[in-house]
């Protein structure tokens, strides 16, 4: 397996719910699947914690911090663009 495919395997303890528009909740469960919604259906184009969200989600992704440090950086991202539920 490669290192690639691992890190899109990186999963946190807990879903993140959100909902992002008019759609019903969706569950993020990892940074990989996190930087998906971050750079492609995010509400916000920019925020402090949409960068902080981004750079904690690589950081673990790339074993550089931990799993549970983007999990909560992406809560807090969510919370700023009012999609957390």
């Amino acid at each position: 397996m490669s290192s690639k495919s691992q890190t899109h395997e990186l999963r946190w303890t807990a879903p993140i719910a959100i909902r992002i528009g008019r759609r019903s909740a969706e569950f993020i469960h990892g940074p990989a699947e996190a930087i998906d919604y971050l750079e492609h259906r995010w509400p916000f184009l920019d925020g402090p914690c949409l960068e902080a969200a981004k750079r904690r989600c690589v950081e673990a992704m790339n074993s550089l911090g931990h799993i549970e440090v983007a999990r909560e950086a992406f809560i807090s991202a969510a919370a700023e663009a009012k999609v957390l539920t």
